[in-house]
C-alpha cells in the first residue's frame, strides 16, 4: 500500500525532470527502482549524478530510496533528510517528507514516522490538497495500526474517509475501517464497511482490487465467527471469479472458503477446498499460498 501511495509522489515530483537530459541519470535510477532491477546499478546512477550535481534532490530521493530497498537504514534516512532540505517547493516537501517517513516506519521507528507524515499533511493542508491530505492520514492510520493502536488508526481512516474524492477512494477508506474494526472486535462493523468496499469495487475497481475485497470480506466473517455469511460470499465470488480465468484469485477463494468449512468442522469439505486451492497454486507457482495452504491443511488434520 504504501508503496503505491509513495509512487503517486514520486511521479508527482519528477514529472517536470524528465525533459532534462541532466537528470537522465536520476531517472534511470528511478526506472531501475520501480522495474524491480539492480538495485546496487540504481545507487550507482543516483551516485554517478550526485558527483557532478551534488545539490540534485532527486538524486538524493532516489539514492534514499534505494539504500531503504537494500535494507541500509541508515543511509537511506541520512539520503532521504538531505532530499527534504533541498526541495524547494511544497510539493517536493511533501514527496521528502512522506518517503523519509515510510523509511522511519520500515526501520519501526514509528513515532518518527508519524511526525514526518504530520509535517507533510500539515503542508498539504497549507496547499489545500484533499488528496495528498488523505494518503497522508491514511500513512499515519497504518503507522498507528503497526504498533498496536488501532483505535488511533481507525480515527485517522475516518478522517480520510471524508475526504474520499471519487468510489475508488471510498472503496478504499471502507476497507481500511473495517480491517480496524475487525482488528478492534466490532465484527458488525467490520462486515458492514468490507461489504461497501467490496460492492464498491465490483462497480469501479478493476478484478486484483475486487477479488481482495472478497477473499478480505470472507476473512472477516470467518473472524467474527459469522461462518454462513462467510460461505455465501464467497461462493458467489468463487462463481464469478472461475469465469475470469483468475487462478490466482480462485486459489485464494478456495483456500479460504477451506478455512470456513474447518472452522464449522466439516473437515471432510475443508480438505476438498485445499486440496482445489492447492492445485491452482501449484499451475500458477505460488509458493506463499502452497505454503499457507499446508499449514491449514495439518491443522485440519490433526484435529
Amino acid at each position: 500500500m504504501k508503496r503505491a501511495l509513495l509512487l503517486v509522489f514520486i511521479s508527482l515530483a519528477t514529472c517536470s525532470a524528465i525533459a532534462d537530459d541532466a537528470t537522465s541519470s536520476v531517472q534511470t535510477c528511478d526506472q531501475a527502482l520501480e522495474a524491480g532491477a539492480n538495485l546496487a546499478n540504481a545507487a550507482a546512477l543516483a551516485e554517478t549524478r550526485l558527483r557532478t550535481a551534488p545539490d540534485d534532490r532527486e538524486a538524493w530521493l532516489c539514492l534514499g530510496r534505494v539504500r531503504g530497498e537494500l535494507g541500509e537504514h541508515n543511509a537511506a534516512l541520512a539520503a532521504l533528510k538531505t532530499a527534504e532540505k533541498l526541495s524547494k517547493t511544497p510539493i517536493d516537501r511533501i514527496v521528502a517528507l512522506t518517503t523519509l517517513g515510510n523509511e522511519y516506519q520500515a526501520g519501526k521507528e514509528f513515532a518518527l514516522a508519524i511526525i514526518s507524515y504530520q509535517q507533510s499533511l500539515a503542508i498539504a493542508r497549507e496547499q489545500k490538497s484533499v488528496r495528498l491530505q488523505r494518503i497522508n492520514l491514511n500513512l499515519i492510520g497504518e503507522t498507528l495500526q503497526e504498533e498496536g493502536n488501532t483505535a488511533g488508526a481507525l480515527e485517522q481512516y475516518q478522517q480520510g474517509m471524508k475526504l474520499a474524492a471519487n468510489d475508488n477512494e471510498r472503496a478504499d477508506s471502507d476497507a481500511r475501517v473495517a480491517a480496524a474494526h475487525s482488528l478492534i472486535g466490532n465484527h458488525d462493523k467490520a462486515i458492514e464497511y468490507q461489504l461497501k468496499a467490496m460492492l464498491l469495487q465490483e462497480r469501479v475497481g478493476d478484478l486484483d482490487h475486487y477479488a481482495n475485497a472478497n477473499i478480505e470480506l470472507g476473512r472477516i466473517c470467518l473472524v467474527a465467527k459469522q461462518y454462513a455469511d462467510a460461505e455465501k460470499w464467497l461462493n458467489k465470488f468463487l462463481v464469478s471469479i472461475a469465469e475470469s480465468g483468475a487462478l490466482y484469485w480462485e486459489a485464494q477463494g478456495r483456500y479460504m472458503l477451506g478455512k470456513v468449512k474447518a472452522a464449522r468442522g466439516n473437515t471432510a469439505e475443508a480438505a476438498d477446498q485445499f486440496k482445489q486451492s492447492r492445485s491452482l497454486a501449484e499451475k500458477i507457482g505460488a509458493q506463499q499460498l502452497l505454503k499457507e495452504i499446508s499449514e491449514s491443511d495439518v491443522a485440519v488434520n490433526s484435529k
